[in-house]
């Protein structure tokens, strides 16, 4: 944007480096940007355009450029030309290039109304674009959804990716999916699916009101996948019931689930690592059946339950439990942090440390006593 003209580099250096802080580039990098500008054009911007090959990388980009184009003042000719040179390479329809200009119109005026408007006639025109990128262009811009009953039909993909109310549950019939993408999810209801596709990703869903045992609840399921995700189920229910399939849980915390445990895992296998665990009145993590599980990195904080305040496994499958920390974990009889019911070798924790779990003495519990490797404090 600003290269070939010093007025523009004078007014957006500010900008250009909150950019470059933002994705944590070297100064190192940040001197070769102008130098391979300068010596090897043709070559960087050739790549440029290879990685800049979907709609949402584009309309990302397209966002930093109005951005940029916004702080420009003496040298907003310039700018609205390289911005106008961009629209055309990307090969955006006049739709795409009236929703820009719309848009970052409303950004400038703080009109959440009109950017509101502005991408309800988008999606009408057939387009889409992020709400994580909507709020990026225009920080204060806030359209909150709100549904009663959703019902999935089979070949149906539904995306959650904005603020939403949910005022009742979400069926998803076999063959149909669900995405929660970066939403914050507000629902009185629960989640169920017998067959359907479940992913979260970077979602935070705070539970209201649950009527049933879980907030999800997944029958015959193949893979139900959950990343970097907050799941706060206000001590109205468990997280999660899974009877088939695989499930597949990292980089999330789950707070506040109570009647039931957070996870009850009866399915294929389950690997979760690099999550946490909060407040779980009626403890963690249960394993059933034939059920696997890789855990790595987890941390469990204040679980309680009659056995297996953490982790129980009552599953004849292998159980693999490393460098995970265990606090103020608490059972009533044995196994504040895991408890194994079926005393079977490949069931093991090792690397791991509890901190003040009572009671004392019986933090793990399996009979092969020489698996484990627990550091106490």
């Amino acid at each position: 944007m600003a290269v070939g003209n010093l007025k523009a580099v004078t007014e957006l250096q500010s900008c250009f480096e909150a950019m470059l802080d933002s994705i944590c580039i070297s100064q190192k990098s940040r001197n070769n940007i102008i130098i391979d500008i300068n010596n090897y054009f043709d070559f960087r911007i050739a790549e440029f355009f290879k990685k800049i090959n979907s709609k949402e990388t584009q309309y990302c980009f397209m966002a930093d450029i109005y951005k940029l184009y916004r702080l420009s003042l003496w040298s907003q000719d310039y700018c609205k030309g390289i911005l106008g040179n961009y629209l055309k390479v990307f090969r955006f329809s006049d739709a795409e290039c009236s929703f820009f200009e719309k848009f970052n119109k409303a950004a400038q005026e703080k009109d959440v109304e009109a950017a509101v408007k502005c991408y309800r006639e988008f999606q009408n025109e057939g387009y889409d674009i992020s709400y994580k990128i909507l709020v990026y262009f225009f920080p204060e811009f806030d359209m909150k959804e709100h549904y009663n009953n959703i019902q999935i039909q089979p070949g149906q993909t539904v995306i959650l990716d904005k603020p939403v109310q949910i005022d009742g549950d979400i069926t998803i019939e076999r063959g149909g999916s669900l995405l929660i993408n970066g939403a914050d999810v507000t629902i009185k209801g629960s989640v169920k699916t017998a067959g359907g596709r479940v992913r979260l990703h970077e979602a935070r869903i705070k539970v209201e009101e649950c009527a049933e045992p879980y907030w999800m609840d997944f029958k015959e399921i193949a893979v139900a996948n959950i990343q970097n995700s907050f799941i706060d189920c206000g001590k109205n229910c468990g997280f999660l019931k899974q009877e088939a399939g695989r499930l597949i849980i990292t980089g999330s915390e789950i707070r506040n689930t109570a009647e039931e445990r957070a996870i009850n895992f009866n399915g294929l296998s389950f690997l979760i690592k690099n999550t946490a665990f909060y407040n779980n009145d009626s403890g963690a993590v249960a394993l059933s059946g034939p059920a696997k599980m890789v855990m790595s990195h987890c941390s469990f904080n204040d679980a309680s339950a009659d056995y297996g305040g953490a982790v129980q496994s009552e599953s004849i499958g292998s159980v693999k439990i490393e460098n995970c920390s265990f606090n103020r974990c608490r059972a009533a009889y044995l196994g504040p942090a895991v408890y194994f019911k079926y005393q079977k070798f490949g069931q093991f924790v090792s690397r791991c440390e509890c901190n003040r779990c009572v009671p004392p003495g019986t933090e793990i519990f399996n009979v092969y006593e020489d698996d484990f490797e627990l550091e106490m404090r």
